[in-house]
């Protein structure tokens, strides 16, 4: 192996070094600081629980219009129903009592 081979490989693999400082750097600046990384996480944690809560009600209604006659399976509907409109409502109030805690924590 020549010296200019070395060489290259070398500077190749300090290019991508450089290249993955750069991309942990600019990660490091986009998240900011630990709230801001708790902030990320809860917005799109609120945006799972939104969307999960969302789709169960929608499974739940369908469980209902299709129960016909059958009592039993009316009433099971019935309370998942009111089951998903809990974890909606819940999902939903979490930014806004999120939001009081937060500024009632720094006395605002």
């Amino acid at each position: 192996m020549s010296n200019s081979t070395v060489l290259s490989a070398l500077l190749s693999d300090l290019g991508r070094l450089r290249q993955l400082v750069s991309v942990t750097w600019n990660l490091l600046l986009v998240l900011g600081s630990i709230s801001g990384f708790f902030g990320n996480l809860y917005n799109d944690l609120t945006a799972f629980a939104l969307a999960m809560a969302t789709f169960f009600f929608a499974w739940a209604a369908l469980l209902y219009m299709t129960a016909n006659q059958n009592e039993n399976h009316r009433v099971q509907a019935r309370s998942a129903l009111y089951i998903a409109l809990s974890g909606l409502a819940l999902a939903i109030l979490a930014q806004t009592v999120a939001g009081l805690i937060n500024s009632a924590a720094q006395g605002q």
